[in-house]
């Protein structure tokens, strides 16, 4: 059977945020089409062991868990074929080229790759009409792509897979059920089953503050952690079920903040949540503590009210200070 696309998700990367471009001319690079196609076929029987890397031009500023695309250049069906995230840190090797350069390359697992000359990739005319600042044909390989654009291109990556879904599937070597959910979407699954059943003082579902915590967030990163912030403090959850699913660092990071260990003094647990400096645990420990303040005021539970009056001005003291 003709081998068109390989799927394969790991659940548990520490994944980061930046995303970087990957550029592929098969014409010019040592990757050339025909090991693309034996590579491919490999996939298909099963026999393709992961060890592959890719030279990285802004290798400063990747790490193990980034996000890469591969784009395809020159000439024929160029555009985006390809996804995943680097598994290794930067290291130096010997130049692909043959010029003498200092490379350095990443090692990198595939989220999924469509053979550009066997499928309707995103197209270099498609990428440009949704990203005309990027320059997709011409550059380096491994460049870093601003934030906005990255998010952009992840949701026409996503939709592609989408829309492609049902008739690359069934080619697909392993992981057939390719994980189309957002961070949100499994950050508000997770903690619905994580505190289902459970209730407040006042008798209210407990994942009602949850919800409310994580709607108050500014950004995703906020509110996926504010969605999640008591499933490992409250629940039978442990930090392997929420890496499980693939959080971003800076979510899980701000999680381990957040989880109060009860042999912890209260006290120390929020002061060192201040001198952490991680803004997303700063400010969803301020969301969390407002909205505990308004039900407990509304529930007239008044060493709840005193306890979490005190915890929020120390922060805002503590933020004050910083300030000036």
């Amino acid at each position: 059977m003709e081998m068109e696309i390989k799927l394969s998700i790991n659940r548990r990367c520490d994944y980061a945020h930046n995303t970087f471009l990957l550029r592929w001319n098969p014409a010019i690079s040592s990757y050339t089409m025909g090991r693309l196609d034996e590579d491919m076929d490999a996939w298909a029987r099963g026999l393709w062991d992961c060890d592959f890397d890719w030279s990285v031009h802004e290798w400063q500023q990747a790490r193990r868990g980034d996000r890469f695309f591969m784009v395809r250049v020159g000439e024929g069906n160029t555009g985006v074929f390809a996804a995943g995230r680097f598994t290794s840190e930067p290291f130096k090797g010997e130049d692909w080229t043959g010029k003498g350069r200092e490379v350095y390359y990443m090692q990198m697992e595939f989220e999924a790759v469509f053979h550009p000359e066997r499928a309707d990739i995103i197209s270099i005319e498609e990428l440009t009409e949704e990203l005309p600042d990027v320059d997709w044909v011409h550059g380096h390989s491994g460049v870093l792509l601003e934030r906005q654009t990255a998010e952009h291109l992840e949701l026409m990556w996503r939709d592609y897979i989408g829309r492609n879904k049902s008739f690359y599937l069934p080619r697909a070597v392993r992981n057939e059920d390719y994980d189309l959910r957002s961070d949100i979407d499994k950050a508000i699954e997770l903690a619905s089953k994580a505190h289902a059943a459970d209730y407040d003082l006042d008798g209210n579902p407990t994942i009602l503050h949850p919800l409310a915590v994580g709607m108050m967030g500014r950004n995703d990163a906020e509110r996926i952690v504010g969605f999640l912030h008591d499933v490992v403090e409250d629940t039978d959850y442990d930090f392997d079920d929420i890496e499980a699913e693939g959080f971003t660092a800076e979510v899980i990071e701000a999680l381990r903040l957040l989880t109060h260990d009860k042999q912890t003094p209260y006290e120390e647990y929020i002061e060192r949540i201040c001198r952490s400096g991680n803004q997303t645990a700063i400010n969803v420990k301020m969301n969390d503590l407002r909205h505990n303040l308004a039900r407990g005021r509304e529930g007239n539970h008044l060493r709840y009210v005193e306890k979490h009056t005190r915890a929020l001005a120390f922060i805002e003291g503590y933020l004050s200070q910083l300030e000036n």
